[in-house]
Order: structure tokens, then sequence, then C-alpha cells
């Protein structure tokens, strides 16, 4: 476990790392666009600094979330606090979800109204310097949450893709604007409303994931099948049944019934069964325990759906 305990550390502290990144850059961006908002009398981009300023809410949420699901367990939590991730990726998706439905009802509305403020120069560098910090920050924290495979990291990701698109609609309808005037206003509106529909996809898809996550569903067939390999080629596995898995946060939990010579100590039973778990702990980092349960093979202990390496009708 000193070896989970180690890479635990580790994740938490590129995962903290990277969100403290994004709250030193959203403070900036939120100050920064707000300010030259005010002074080219951009309205578009002052909402946009006011929505950087939002993020930070997310970004307090992904920074609990670390923290909070690394601690070890207590006498309120047998089985640690891992499922705070998926509870914080949760809240972030929500988040993202509604941010997404206001701007497709924006969008809508302001369609139909028309009209909107012509703004100046600085309000298109600030949109641009947006872009470029969000989508830079959002591809390094995509790359660390497949690296960490944490799902809440991946919530924070996507919300920076939707900070990043919310100013290229900021930055089209600047400089459609400054180009040919309020006649090319209506294409930030029509941006606005497909950018929304499609990151609303993407915040459903966390929001199902992380309810999935919440509600103990099994990981792939893939890793259930790649887990099983390691099982029976260790010396002294007959056979094996009830094999279960469930995803805890970023990291899976995995139980199983091993079955051994039933004329082999209690010793030399748990001998087996701590091979099998440390073969399966050493080819799957992904794997913070592993929980098996001894019995004897024989046939009162046979199972329709055991996978057994031996005949067990011999003992």
């Amino acid at each position: 476990m000193e070896k989970h305990s180690l890479r635990n550390l580790t994740n938490q502290k590129l995962g903290k790392n990277i969100t403290w990144l994004s709250v030193i850059i959203n403070i900036f961006l939120s100050i920064f666009k707000c300010a030259l908002g005010i002074f080219s009398h951009s309205q578009a981009l002052i909402g946009d600094g006011l929505h950087s300023l939002s993020d930070l809410i997310t970004d307090i949420t992904a920074l609990i979330s670390f923290k909070i699901s690394y601690k070890p367990e207590d006498e309120n939590h047998h089985y640690g606090h891992y499922k705070f991730s998926s509870l914080g990726a949760l809240f972030i998706a929500a988040i993202l979800l509604i941010f997404c439905i206001i701007l497709v009802i924006t969008s809508i509305k302001s369609l139909f109204t028309g009209g909107g403020e012509l703004p100046e120069w600085p309000a298109l560098a600030a949109a641009l310097i947006s872009i470029i910090l969000k989508e830079w920050l959002y591809w390094k924290t995509k790359h660390i949450a497949h690296k960490l495979k944490s799902r809440v990291l991946m919530a924070n990701a996507w919300h920076h893709r939707a900070d990043s698109f919310s100013s290229v609609f900021v930055l089209l309808a600047i400089a459609f604007a400054m180009i040919g005037g309020e006649h090319w206003l209506f294409l930030d509106k029509v941006v606005g409303l497909f950018l929304g529909a499609y990151l609303g996809f993407q915040s459903i898809k966390i929001l199902y994931q992380a309810s999935e996550d919440l509600l103990d569903k099994a990981p792939e067939k893939e890793m259930i099948n790649d887990i099983r390999e390691h099982i029976l080629p260790t010396p002294g596995a007959i056979g094996y049944h009830q094999f279960r898995a469930r995803r805890i946060g970023d990291l899976f939990e995995v139980d199983l019934h091993l079955q051994v010579d039933p004329n082999i100590s209690v010793e030399e039973g748990h001998i087996i069964a701590s091979k099998v778990k440390e073969n399966i702990l050493k080819q799957h980092s992904e794997v913070l325990d592993v929980l098996v349960h001894i019995e004897p093979a024989n046939p009162l202990h046979l199972k329709e759906k055991g996978i057994f390496g031996l005949d067990l009708r011999k003992f």
C-alpha cells in the first residue's frame, strides 16, 4: 500500500498544481477583460471577464475535491473519501451545463432582438489573449486528467474549453462589428448558439459518467478481463468466482472469491491470496485495493459463473 500512497500523493500534487495555475489565470483574465471592456466600451468583454471570475468556483471545487478525496479513511468513512472527486466532477459539470443553457438562451434571444455595442480594438486583443491562455490551459489540464484518469480534472478541462469558446464568441462579435458594423452583429449570436449546444452535450456526458461512478458502475469489460488475467497464473490459484470491480473516484476497487487446494493450511492460502493481490496491484496502477476471500476448491464451492484453471472434481 505504500506504493499506492506515494502515487496518490503525486497525483494529488499534479492535480492541485494545474488547478492553482487555473486560479491564477482566471483571476488575471477576469481583471484584464473587465478593465479593457470598460475602457473599450465592450459589454461582451465585460461579461466574458465576469464569466472568468465565476470560473473560480469550479477551480475551488476541484481543489477541495483533490484535498478531500485523497484523505485516508477515518471512523466515519471506512472506505476513504475517493468518491468526493466524482461528486466534484458532478458539481463542475452541472455549473458548465447551466452556463451552456444560459449561453444558448441568450444567443436565441439576441438573434430576435438584434442590436449591440460597437467595441474598440483593445477589446479584440483581450479576447485573443483569453483564447490563447484558455486553450493552453484546456490542453494542459486535459493531458494531466488523462494521465491521472481524473474525472474532476477532465470536467474542469472542459470548463476551460467553454471559456475558450466563449472568448471566440466575443472575438467574432468584436471583429465583425469593427469591420462591418451593426449588420454583422448577428454572427456572434449564431456562434454562441452552436457552441453552447456542443459544450452542453459534453457537460451532460460528464454528468452521466460522474453519476455512474457514484452508483458503483463496473469498469469497462476490457479492463475487467485484463485484471482477471493475473489471477489464475498465480501458483496455487485453482479457480475464482464473484469477481467484482467498481470505481471509487479516479481509482478502482476489486474483490473476488479465490479457490485454493482445501488440503493446504490457512497460512498457505493467505500467501496465495496475497500473491494474487500483489500481481493485480503491480500490473494495474489504477487499482487501489483488492479484497480476496479464500475458499476451498471442492464441488461444494463450484459456481456456474466461476472460472477455473483445474478440474475441481478431483478435490
